[in-house]
């Protein structure tokens, strides 16, 4: 069944209205590139929030291939890391979580490794706030790499922000770990 929108006293149904959010998204068989078709006012992270086993995903383009697929299902839990590629404020819905302080993470993931920006809770342990995430978390100004490699490695790349799917993580770690 389709999601109808009425719009407000026009008495008609009609689909809401959608943006375009391209992403990369890291699978276990690489980073496939491609579109969301997210509903204009729905953050990125509400539209991917847990409930529905398959994702739309469209124009996507396979690891080391030139031809668009128009339409792929992504499996929720195939979809470890997602990378939005456009300056999209509406990632987060603002303010959904509250006051927060910045921590430096790693997730550790089977394809590598994630390290960035991880907002939490103020006056919350790192443990606590994962927690209470419903298996999708936000990093900001992140490096994914290969194990073993330094953020300067030519083999890591570096993203502005990630979403990353705990469901398919091995663990996320403070980085500000006492030596």
């Amino acid at each position: 069944m389709t999601e109808r929108y009425v719009r407000p006293g026009s008495g008609t149904h009609e689909p809401p209205p959608l943006r375009k959010v391209t992403a990369d998204v890291l699978t276990d068989i690489g980073w496939l590139s491609g579109t969301f078709n997210v509903p204009a006012y729905q953050s990125l992270v509400d539209f991917l929030a847990p409930g529905v086993q398959v994702i739309k995903f469209t124009r996507v383009r396979l690891p080391q291939a030139s031809d668009l697929i128009p339409f792929v299902a992504l499996r929720r839990e195939a979809v470890m890391l997602i990378e939005p590629t456009l300056n999209d404020d509406l990632i987060e819905t603002p303010g959904s979580i509250g006051r927060t302080t910045p921590r430096d993470v790693v997730c550790l993931l089977s394809a590598g490794q994630v390290r960035g920006t991880l907002e939490v809770l103020v006056n919350v342990r790192v443990s606590d706030f994962l927690r209470q995430q419903a298996n999708l978390i936000v990093l900001r100004r992140c490096v994914f790499g290969p194990y073993g490699e330094p953020e300067e490695s030519p083999k890591a790349r570096r993203l502005g922000t990630v979403i990353v799917n705990l469901s398919t993580a091995v663990g996320v770690a403070e980085r500000d770990w006492p030596e």
